[in-house]
């Protein structure tokens, strides 16, 4: 490599590095810091692909003594650029500490839950539950599950309620 090719690499290094320093600079870092790289969204967890993607199902708190309440939060993320109305069809199940379903305890119809969300935005719904009166339940599973408009199912999880 020639003197002057060495000098012009060495302005260029130089300048990149001082332009680096400010952008670390900017965001709290300093420029002596190194660069510190993300790797490029991948099809894990937090990836959004598809039409919608569930971010977050759970009860909060997930546990309870019998009779008390505790709502199960869902958040859901839309995909695409452009608004999509979809539907939440939330189905729960009590379970006890052995096979079946605990004596006292109702079965919980499905209810369907309409909702829009913007594109590329996010949605938060919840709904509460709580053991009857007489039912003693280890367990409440809640699945919910995301469907489009033509009943194409996007999405589903379950959440579980633990009663004690």
């Amino acid at each position: 490599m020639s003197r002057s090719s060495t000098r012009r690499s060495a302005r260029v290094l130089t300048a990149g590095a001082a332009c680096l320093g400010l952008l670390l600079g900017a965001a709290g870092a300093t420029a002596a810091a190194a660069p510190q790289v993300s790797p490029a969204p991948g099809p894990g967890p937090t990836a959004c692909a598809g039409v919608v993607r569930i971010t977050a199902f759970a009860f909060h708190p997930s546990q309870v003594p019998p009779g008390q309440t505790s709502p199960a939060v869902l958040t859901v993320k839309n995909c695409t650029g452009v608004s999509q109305t979809v539907n939440e069809t939330w189905l729960g199940r009590f379970s006890g500490s052995s096979t079946g379903a605990p004596s006292a305890c109702p079965v919980l119809d499905p209810f369907l839950r309409p909702v829009t969300i913007a594109a590329h935005g996010t949605n938060s719904t919840s709904t509460t539950y709580s053991s009857p009166s007489g039912c003693t339940p280890a367990q409440l599973a809640v699945t919910v599950t995301i469907t489009s408009q033509s009943g194409t199912q996007l999405a589903q999880q379950t959440a579980v309620l633990t009663f004690g």
